[in-house]
């Protein structure tokens, strides 16, 4: 109900009454707020006093923990030299039966949920407009909505399916995608450059899909190869573009273990956007606070590393180190709204 609230777009008057209590009930201390401070972009906001000072009351060390990110340092050690040669790469997800217009690049990315249903026919023609993009590599994954790609899901509910013949996985025309199923592929670009991808469609079990796993188990650990710098998966890791802890903390852990240079997801629509993270001191306080697992003493520590991280940069007394680069997250889901009504443009990386 509160996804279906604040995805309504409209401006009537009994759709911001519904929205405004919904919002009260979940957010307390905000009695004196108006409905008219709801935009009608479907965010619920307050003014910023009135906001940050019932969340410092709420959570202080989560809040204060928020405040020092903002602020921590985002070159903590000096750039290592330009990589000549950028590889251009193109992400999408979750087009959910859409044909969006995508821009040129060396290597197009998508995250799954080519369809809304899993059927065959939706597949195909997303695989035939995805083969008709100019991209030298194409490479994807599947979704939960993607039910006939998961040969689990197909044995446990062919009625889902309805397959008829000549409409079986095995139907489906290719092309020259890539298809990744938890496993890896290599690709060399004319600059002389290479870029090993990991592909796995696995996410949280919600409802009756494919592809899915119980929350509680760990699927992740020592399943991404060392050597990987791109990683596509369907489902965002905990706490990063995933509508605050929507995602698996499991593949966090195995991202920061990894820590490929980019990594592609959709599947939480409202978390569409890119963030640059490095796995440091400061990046693991601000998790384990607002995860629950820290409390004040690790809000202290983690002020503390952030002016050593200043400090830095302004004596200049330490040169590049390894494993200071920092990897993009990037959820490409390209459909938003309740009712996927709303569409976002493909996010552009280069490595």
């Amino acid at each position: 109900k509160y996804q279906a609230l604040i995805g309504f777009r409209g401006s009537t008057t009994q759709a911001l009454a519904a929205r405004f209590q919904l919002y009260k009930f979940l957010t307390p201390g905000l009695e004196c707020a108006k409905p008219s401070i709801l935009l009608s972009e479907g965010t619920p906001t307050v003014p910023d006093s009135l906001s940050n000072w019932s969340l410092f009351r709420q959570k202080p060390a989560r809040f204060l923990t928020n405040w020092l990110y903002q602020r921590r340092a985002t070159d903590p050690t000096s750039p290592a030299e330009p990589i000549k040669d950028l590889i251009t790469i193109v992400c999408i997800s979750d087009t959910h039966n859409t044909q969006p217009a995508l821009p040129d690049g060396d290597l197009l990315l998508h995250a799954g949920d080519l369809s809304q249903s899993g059927s065959f026919q939706e597949i195909q023609l997303q695989l035939d407009w995805l083969n008709s993009q100019p991209h030298k590599y194409k490479a994807l994954i599947g979704g939960n909505h993607d039910l006939l790609l998961d040969p689990e899901f197909v044995d446990n509910f062919p009625q889902r399916i309805l397959e008829r013949p000549c409409t079986s996985r095995s139907d489906l025309k290719w092309g020259k995608i890539i298809y990744l199923n938890n496993n890896s592929v290599k690709l060399d670009f004319a600059n002389g450059r290479s870029l090993n991808i990991y592909g796995s469609p696995l996410t949280k079990q919600f409802g009756t899909w494919a592809f899915q796993y119980p929350p509680i188990r760990d699927v992740w650990t020592n399943t991404i190869p060392l050597e990987t710098d791109i990683l596509l998966t369907h489902g965002p890791p905990k706490g990063y573009l995933d509508t605050d802890g929507l995602g698996s903390e499991f593949l966090l852990q195995e991202i920061s273990h990894v820590r490929p240079r980019l990594v592609v997801f959709g599947h939480i629509h409202g978390g569409y956007g890119k963030e640059a993270v490095r796995f440091d001191g400061v990046q693991k306080a601000y998790d384990g606070v607002r995860f629950g697992e820290k409390g004040f003493t690790t809000v202290i520590w983690m002020a503390i590393l952030i002016i050593l991280q200043y400090l830095t940069i302004i004596i200049h007394f330490r040169g590049p180190k390894q494993g200071t680069e920092p990897t993009m997250m990037v959820n490409a889901a390209a459909v938003g709204g309740y009712k996927n009504q709303f569409s976002r443009p493909a996010i552009t990386v280069e490595i």
